[in-house]
């Protein structure tokens, strides 16, 4: 067999085995945050939505779980109000068992979330941050799914949904760091004046 004919085999195999690769990482999938700035009810909450797969995100669905898991569960105890979304979203609180949850999905007038893309949404609520980080049935209240289109179209992706420190409990960490700091430079002063 010839050197050139090898070669060629070779890229038809190497081609062959990139393209199976690539379909076997293809998927839907994101990561989320959530903050509040503020420090009572009703509270402001934000969440940045990253995706993370190589699938456009065209629903994202809070406080909420799938047809078939076991069944679907609305995880959030108050009534949320949605107030922010991408251009061309519509968010909405829907209410189900045992609470709410927030749907925001791409009316059609919108750009779907594109891969390595992120967005964000807004939300108020009664329910405090100590209470989104609890559970419900079993289920962290803050489980959330995405889909690549319309609601309950395909398959749908779960997504973790981590809360970002409050702004109360960050001033303390921060205090506390530069009172390491200045401890922590005066002990060395006085190691190295002996």
């Amino acid at each position: 067999m010839s050197i050139q004919r090898r070669l060629g085999v070779f890229l038809i195999g190497l081609s062959s085995v990139m393209s199976v690769s690539s379909t076997s990482l293809a998927g839907l999938s994101a990561t989320a945050t959530i903050s509040t700035t503020s420090e009572g009810a009703p509270y402001d909450y934000t969440i940045q939505l990253t995706n993370t797969g190589d699938t456009e995100i065209g629903t994202f669905w809070f406080a909420w779980t799938p047809p078939g898991q076991p069944t679907i569960y609305d995880f959030l105890p108050s009534a949320p109000n949605p107030s922010g979304s991408p251009s061309g979203w519509y968010g909405y609180s829907v209410s189900g068992s045992p609470g709410y949850s927030v749907e925001y999905y791409n009316s059609g007038f919108g750009e779907n979330i594109a891969p390595g893309g992120m967005a964000q949404f807004e939300f108020t609520s009664p329910d405090s941050p100590a209470i989104l980080a609890g559970t419900s049935l079993g289920f962290p209240i803050t489980t959330s799914v995405i889909y690549s289109g319309n609601p309950l179209t395909g398959t749908p992706a779960f997504v973790n949904v981590t809360a970002v420190p409050e702004p109360a409990s960050i001033v303390p960490a921060i205090i506390g760091g530069v009172l390491l700091l200045f401890s922590n430079a005066a002990r060395h002063r006085r190691l190295s004046s002996f």
